[in-house]
């Protein structure tokens, strides 16, 4: 072989060499890029969710000192203002009435049929 194809030969390995480089560089670099996107959306998903758990965490204290205070302002109203409860009928909203009590018998109330209307 003489000096021409010693020469074509390097230097088409080197084309060859760059041209390896070049669409390495471009491969790798793609999924490099598709990488760092998922991990800047998982980052800020991340971020959200430290937000959202910190928020949520406010609104669970405030709502515990709230309902502190009302179990507190209840039991005081409890004992300065009303008597202790005598018994079950106590309990009932103010303006209920008490539940009627079933008919003697069985304990169950009667059943009424109904009988399909025409229409």
């Amino acid at each position: 072989m003489d000096s021409n194809h010693w020469l074509m030969a390097i230097a088409g390995l080197v084309i060859g060499i760059g041209l390896a480089w070049g669409v390495a560089t471009w491969w790798f670099g793609r999924l490099l890029k598709q990488a760092a996107l998922r991990l800047d959306k998982t980052e800020k998903a991340r971020q959200f969710s430290a937000t959202q758990t910190t928020q949520a965490r406010k609104q669970i204290e405030a709502l515990q000192h709230e309902l502190g205070e009302l179990r507190h302002a209840m039991q005081h109203k409890v004992h300065i203002n009303q008597p202790a409860p005598a018994g079950p009928e106590m309990i009932l909203p103010v303006g209920s009435t008490a539940p009627r009590k079933p008919a003697p018998g069985d304990g169950f109330a009667d059943t009424q049929i109904l009988l399909p209307t025409k229409r």
